[in-house]
């Protein structure tokens, strides 16, 4: 539902904002002056079983011909997949973990097992949702450009597609997420349609998926071997 839905914040003045505020201020330094070396053992733990996770899915993989080690393969490898998009690559790259001051868990160094650069991520996701959470035409999350998600957006005949729609967005994610977040990056760049294939944006873009797609359908199925 649209912030504007919400009536009973109309009521607040700018004395109760501020009160507000000055309470989510305490909430977050509460939570910075309890960090310490608990928080990184589980971090690095999290990184060990994702990678563990993997490399037991590669190695399970090499007898894929086999169904039983073909589904045991694909499980391992989902799980890794998860976490490493959820409880690393996304809580990284927002600076969660940065107050490690450690390289390799450092939001302007991690670049997650995604379609999409990480940079391009950071800018759709970090600012633009995360500063206009739910407002319509500023929070690009909202339906992501294609599914209508709340009554302020008005309504249009296409959106009798939208069951279709979602279940294409659902299937094709990874994608989807990539071309949402080269979108809002070229717009912060101010790009013009006449640079669109010589674009910083989209040769970072085009990089990102020449390495993404050699690995994923590349190289480790070439390594798995034959599966029949």
């Amino acid at each position: 539902m649209a912030i504007t839905d919400i009536k009973e914040f109309a009521h607040l003045t700018e004395e109760d904002l501020e009160a507000f505020g000055r309470e989510l201020d305490a909430v977050r330094r509460d939570i910075e002056d309890s960090r310490g070396e608990k928080d990184a053992a589980y971090i690095r733990r999290a990184i060990r079983l994702q990678r563990s996770l993997e490399l037991g899915g590669r190695i399970v993989l090499l007898g894929s011909k086999y169904r039983p080690a073909w589904l045991a393969g694909t499980a391992l490898l989902s799980l890794a997949k998860i976490i490493e998009n959820m409880e690393l690559g996304h809580n990284v790259m927002h600076g969660q973990w940065d107050w490690m001051n450690d390289p390799e868990i450092h939001s302007v160094s991690w670049e997650w097992d995604q379609t999409g650069p990480s940079e391009q991520w950071k800018r759709a996701h970090n600012y633009s949702h995360h500063t206009y959470t739910n407002i319509v035409g500023m929070d690009d999350d909202i339906g992501f450009g294609i599914l209508r998600m709340t009554r302020d957006e008005p309504w249009k005949p296409i959106n009798l597609l939208q069951p279709l729609a979602n279940v294409l967005l659902a299937t094709t994610f990874e994608w989807g997420i990539a071309l949402h977040d080269l979108g809002a990056q070229k717009e912060l760049d101010g790009e013009h349609q006449k640079r669109f294939w010589d674009s910083p944006s989209n040769r970072a873009f085009a990089r990102k998926i020449g390495r993404q797609v050699g690995k994923d359908f590349v190289l480790f199925p070439a390594l798995t071997g034959p599966a029949w």
